[in-house]
């Protein structure tokens, strides 16, 4: 009799300890996901070192959401070996805790995608970028579903998800042109605007100093207006004064322009805001700010001018425009 009892304690340990042993269709699951999160982090770390530059604000975006996904796939990566590891048991549960963070991952990716490739004013991503979450929320309800599928209807599947995609680009195709429709309207409405109280649209150039750019004698072209001898910039145009003015400083921060040339003895043109004074030698402009301008980003309201004047004091002096009531800056000061 206790050899009997021994025998069975025996093959009751042997039993749990086969039940307790990680089955084998867990441990390829566990296996399958550690190299999709080697794929993904390894596509990542790509597109985080060998990508072409970006604007500071889409740049800081981009590698906050890099390396949130490096972190993403790291996670399943690391549970996935520790299970493995362990060799116990495990439940749905837990399998499906260990693949969520390549989902996230798989999700940020999209996104990122989908944000790098909305390119255009901010009016039309913004009615753009709803259609595009609509289709993420979309895709990952129907995945997570757990809607059985036959092998059989993959193809039919893939139809479908092709002709929901068409569709939503169809709808997204509509809505950018009238967006883009409405905003030559306005630009059209505008020109009409200004031409019937007296203003012309010329060209001009600044008076003031900036960095030369290789083979380059004088400073960039302007779009201008003119009405009673008078100079004015619009909102886009200050814009790309803006633009043009700090490429040029970091090109020559760079090594890739030359200084401001200033003539000796050559007066400089009265900045708008200077209190009246003797003229000293010509004046440089350092940088180019615009504010205001709600709730479109192209009509500031504010311009500010910063500028170097040799032998002033001080030097360094800032000026701030605003705009008159057709919504232009006066610039007359600053240009040939």
């Amino acid at each position: 009799m206790p050899a009997e009892r021994s025998d069975i304690r025996g093959g009751v340990k042997e039993h749990l300890l086969a039940v307790a042993k990680l089955s084998a269709s867990d441990r390829a699951a566990l296996q399958s996901l550690i190299p999709l999160a080697s794929g993904l982090g390894a596509g990542t770390v790509f597109g985080l070192f060998f990508v072409g530059r970006r604007q500071a604000s889409f740049a800081v975006f981009e590698s906050i959401a890099i390396v949130a996904v490096l972190v993403a796939v790291a996670t399943t990566a690391y549970y996935s070996i520790a299970l493995l590891h362990r060799d116990t048991a495990i439940t749905n549960k837990e399998l499906a805790e260990t693949a969520v963070p390549l989902v996230v991952a798989a999700v940020l990716l999209i996104l990122i995608s989908i944000v790098a490739r909305l390119e255009g004013a901010t009016q039309r991503v913004a009615v753009l970028l709803p259609l595009v979450l609509v289709a993420v929320i979309a895709t990952i309800e129907l995945a997570t579903s757990g809607v059985a599928i036959e092998p059989t209807a993959a193809p039919v599947v893939a139809l479908a998800i092709l002709a929901a995609g068409a569709a939503f680009g169809a709808l997204g195709t509509v809505i950018d042109k009238r967006g883009r429709r409405s905003v030559r309207r306005a630009e059209h409405d505008r020109l009409a605007l200004l031409t019937s109280r007296g203003y012309g649209l010329t060209e001009g150039r600044l008076a003031v100093a900036l960095p030369r750019l290789a083979g380059e004698e004088e400073s960039p072209p302007l779009d201008l207006w003119r009405r009673d001898e008078r100079t004015f910039i619009d909102g886009p145009g200050a814009l790309r004064l803006r633009d043009a003015v700090d490429e040029r400083w970091q090109s020559l921060a760079a090594g890739e322009a030359h200084g401001p040339r200033v003539e000796a003895g050559a007066p400089g043109p009265a900045v708008p805001g200077d209190a009246p004074g003797p003229s000293v030698d010509g004046t440089v402009l350092l940088e180019v700010e615009t504010a205001g301008g709600p709730p479109r980003a192209d009509a500031p309201t504010e311009l500010r001018l910063a500028t170097l004047r040799p032998g002033a004091d001080p030097p360094r002096q800032t000026a701030t425009l605003t705009v008159n009531n057709d919504g232009l800056f006066d610039i007359t000061a600053l240009v040939a």
